[in-house]
């Protein structure tokens, strides 16, 4: 898009207009450095001084934090005039400013300036709906995704901060409408609204509209994203009009303020090419790989889409190429790779994308209205994966979000052999959820229903580790450690019935079942039909002699099960020393033919008939 811009420049005007948009880059950072350090540590809420803390930053700030000394700042407005610095940045100790080369060339002669450089404009290009998908709305990218089954699980990503820095957001749509957008600023305009506004060309908030709906929007019934119970901050840092050089500097700027509202991680869809080439695909010279690698030493990773501008190799945006940057490329619904997906190496010879996700016919909100539309692009790859992880974030609070992204690697659909194409290949939430992980449903021995906020203990290598079950019931923990684990109950109503197993790297998913005191329901027998055998749950009141009997309905009996001096208390859990179960085969060992049986339980004189049947 923007070559097909720029022919058509060159063929009105005699010559290309330079840039209008410039870095300042500061030698240092003034005085006062110590005390402001602590004075921007104090600042910071409990939830992102935590975050940086986990993130390895020595004391939660450094000198990255610190804003361009205002003295600085000052001067440079003096020479060029009111109004003409845009941004301050913290992560780069830069201004940006508008102003022409040779005025940008002037500030060099400066002693505090240490650099100058054009502000990179965006390859940003509006949602593409060439593809006309056959219905089932947003179903069949969730579970290409592997977060249709986590979503199911109760899991939505409640309590997760997310940030977006994108062209703006209609909130007003049926499926934005519910999202919690604890915070919003508009970097263009400078103001706290995000969605269209005077001034703004039309269709501002399409890209970013659609981005936040595949990331976390919700209308029940109709549609669904990643992460529909997540919280949002959101940045527009995009102007999609094209009259003027930019938007580099809003993005970092967005990117520093999306620090301060305590994000756990950011989705990006924009990416930066102008006034960088090939080369500068190293992780180590784009402005805003730069500082999304900064952010990421903050505990606030950012998830980029990879770029439209493929399919050769070697064509990834920045701040794509970041190391600490999570690249997203993008599939067809058949996984295979879209073909216009950028990709990689990075110049210095890595590996990216970092993985994909659904980029052909996605199905997205549309703005300025209630419809929905299918839409081409690695732009709407990225926040799906985004709201995988705020799910995997949820599920796991031992996790950081660098944790939650390192588990979508690593169970990627090719993780053992990546390339430039897939990279590690198509995430799969649900994998990444059991990724060298103790997962499972807490469930009631006497109904089954799931027991959301129960507590356990999970012990594993000589260490013991308090969990707590979901809202849906489910449970997940990383104890970053493998071999032998048992569960027990840590607190609680009833009594949980331990759980023993073998963690591998692939994970382990079991259930923990929790008996209460009998409630005078009657014996039951599960599951009916069955595939193989049958567990018949019961209570005692007494001591007493168990006998299952299992006769077809012609009579005679082909099995019996007893089980002596049982103490009083439910039998009701489908594992060993709870409910009875029959194998399915007579007392021979053979199969039991199909078809439907009696099964008289005896409890000690009181027997109840139940009727049971069995489908070979």
């Amino acid at each position: 898009m923007t070559a097909i811009l720029l022919a058509v420049l060159c063929s009105t005007v005699p010559q290309e207009p330079g840039p209008s948009a410039w870095w300042v880059f500061l030698t240092d950072r003034g005085s006062g450095y110590e005390a402001r350090i602590e004075a921007f540590r104090d600042s910071l809420d409990p939830a992102s001084l935590s975050r940086r803390l986990e993130a390895g930053l020595p004391c939660g700030a450094d000198s990255f934090d610190l804003e361009p000394w205002p003295r600085y700042v000052g001067e440079i407005e003096s020479i060029l005039g009111p109004g003409r610095v845009r941004t301050r940045s913290r992560f780069l100790n830069a201004v940006s400013v508008d102003a022409s080369e040779s005025e940008a060339r002037e500030l060099l002669l400066l002693p505090f300036v240490s650099g100058i450089r054009p502000v990179a404009t965006s390859v940003y290009e509006p949602p593409d709906s060439s593809f006309r998908a056959a219905g089932g709305m947003s179903d069949s990218q969730l579970e290409q995704a592997g977060v249709a089954l986590l979503l199911e699980r109760g899991w939505t990503g409640s309590g997760i901060t997310v940030g977006i820095l994108d062209t703006g957001f209609d909130l007003e749509h049926p499926a934005l409408a519910s999202v919690d957008v604890i915070a919003q600023y508009d970097f263009i305009n400078d103001d706290g609204y995000t969605g269209w506004e005077p001034g703004d060309p039309g269709g501002q908030a399409a890209h970013g509209t659609a981005t936040l709906s595949v990331a976390g929007g919700l209308e029940p019934g109709v549609f669904s994203g990643a992460a529909p119970g997540a919280s949002f901050a959101l940045a527009k840092t995009e102007d999609i009009s094209g009259e003027y050089q930019g938007e580099e500097d809003y993005w970092i700027e967005g990117l520093e303020w999306l620090d301060l509202q305590g994000a756990f991680l950011v989705s990006s869809s924009l990416g930066y090419i102008d006034w960088y080439s090939y080369s500068d695909m190293d992780g180590n010279t784009a402005l805003t790989t730069i500082a999304a690698d900064l952010a990421a030493s903050r505990g606030m990773p950012v998830v980029n889409a990879i770029g439209n501008e493929g399919p050769a190799d070697g064509t990834l945006i920045a701040p794509a190429d970041g190391d600490s940057v999570f690249a997203v490329g993008g599939v067809d619904a058949l996984g295979s790779p879209a073909s216009f997906a950028s990709r990689g190496p990075t110049w210095d010879g890595r590996i990216k994308p970092d993985f994909c996700a659904r980029a052909v016919g996605v199905i997205v909100a549309q703005d300025g209205g209630t419809g929905y539309h299918p839409a081409n692009g690695t732009s709407f790859a990225a926040p799906m994966v985004s709201g995988a992880a705020a799910l995997l974030l949820e599920a796991h609070p031992e996790w950081t979000s660098m944790d939650a992204l390192e588990a979508l690697r690593a169970t990627a659909s090719q993780a053992s052999s990546p390339d430039c194409a897939l990279g590690w290949g198509v995430i799969d939430a649900a994998a990444a959820f059991m990724y060298r992980s103790v997962t499972g449903l807490v469930r009631r021995s006497d109904t089954g229903a799931p027991i959301p906020g129960r507590p356990l203990a999970l012990s594993i290598g000589g260490d013991v580790f308090q969990i707590t079950s979901g809202p849906s019931g489910w449970f997940a923990f990383c104890p970053d450690a493998t071999g032998a684990f048992t569960i027990t109950g840590s607190g609680g109503e009833g009594t949980v019935r331990e759980v023993t197993g073998f963690l591998g790297d692939s994970g382990v998913e079991t259930t923990v079942y929790v008996d209460f005191e009998p409630r005078g329901l009657p014996p039951s027998a599960f599951p009916v039909p069955s595939l193989g055998g049958v567990w018949f749950g019961f209570d005692l009141e007494a001591v007493s002699d168990v006998i299952l009997t299992i006769m077809p309905l012609e009579g005679g009996e082909i099995a019996e099960i007893r089980r002596s001096g049982l103490p009083p208390g439910p039998y009701r859990a489908p594992v060993e020393g709870g409910a009875i179960y029959w194998d399915g085969c007579s007392s021979d060992g053979e199969p039991a033919a199909s078809g439907p049986y009696f099964a008289l339980l005896d409890t000690g004189g009181e027997v109840t008939v139940l009727k049971i049947a069995l489908v070979r």
